[in-house]
C-alpha cells in the first residue's frame, strides 16, 4: 500500500509540473495574420512624418512567422532621417529575437554593443544600443523588446514575462521594436544617438498603444 501511495504521489508531482508545461506549448503557436494593428501606428509623430514604408518580404514572414512587420522611415525636414521597426505577434514569441543575428546575416558587424537609459514621457526607459560596421557604413540602432504590456531591454525578462502569462492562462503578445538612423563619420554618431533618443521618445508611447 505505502508503494501505491508513493505512486501516485509521483503521478500527482508529474502532472502539477507538466500541466503548465503543456499550456505553455499549447498558447506558442503563431495566430493568423495581425498585420493590421501595426498600420495604426501614426505616419506623424510628433515633428517626425513618415516617408517611405516597406512592407515585409516573403523570407522575412516565414522566418519571423508573422505577417505583422513593419518597416517605416521618418524624417523631421532635417537629416538624418530614422527608421522605425516593429516585429508584433500573439503568442509567438519567437518574433522577438536580438536583431544582431539579422544584422549580422545581412553583412553588418557589431563595434559597440550596451545598454543606455532616456527619458519617455517623463520616466525612465532602458533600451539596447548598437554600432554597426558595413564598409564603410555606420549603423546606429536602439532597440527593444515589448511583452503584452511590459517594455524591456532584456530578452530573458521579456521571455519570462510571456512565461508567466501563459502560466496563468493568458496569452501575451511579443514584439520586437527598433529605431535606427545612419551616421556620416564617427564623429557623428553622438549627434545621431541623440537625434534616435528623440525619436524614439515620440515612437514609443505611439507603438505602446497598439502593441499589447
Amino acid at each position: 500500500m505505502s508503494t501505491y501511495r508513493n505512486r501516485c504521489l509521483v503521478a500527482i508531482v508529474a502532472l502539477a509540473v507538466a500541466a503548465p508545461l503543456a499550456l505553455f506549448l499549447q498558447f506558442d503557436v503563431p495566430e493568423p495574420s495581425t498585420a493590421d494593428v501595426l498600420k495604426e501606428i501614426p505616419t506623424e509623430l510628433g515633428p517626425w512624418t513618415m516617408v517611405s514604408e516597406r512592407g515585409p518580404s516573403e523570407e522575412e514572414r516565414q522566418i519571423l512567422e508573422t505577417d505583422a512587420i513593419l518597416t517605416r522611415t521618418y524624417t523631421r525636414g532635417e537629416p538624418p532621417q530614422c527608421d522605425l521597426s516593429v516585429v508584433f505577434a500573439r503568442d509567438n514569441r519567437r518574433v522577438a529575437h536580438p536583431p544582431e543575428i539579422c544584422y549580422k546575416g545581412s553583412g553588418w558587424m557589431v563595434e559597440k554593443r550596451d545598454v543606455i537609459e532616456f527619458p519617455v514621457e517623463g520616466r525612465p526607459f532602458r533600451a539596447n544600443r548598437l554600432l554597426l560596421l558595413r564598409g564603410n557604413a555606420r549603423l546606429l540602432v536602439l532597440y527593444w523588446y515589448r511583452a503584452g504590456e511590459t517594455s524591456t531591454a532584456n530578452y530573458l525578462a521579456m521571455q519570462w514575462q510571456i512565461i508567466k502569462s501563459h502560466l496563468v492562462r493568458r496569452g501575451s503578445s511579443s514584439a520586437l521594436c527598433r529605431v535606427s538612423a545612419i551616421s556620416a563619420a564617427p564623429e557623428n554618431d553622438e549627434d545621431v544617438v541623440a537625434t534616435l533618443r528623440e525619436f524614439a521618445g515620440v515612437a514609443i508611447p505611439a507603438v505602446n498603444q497598439v502593441v499589447h
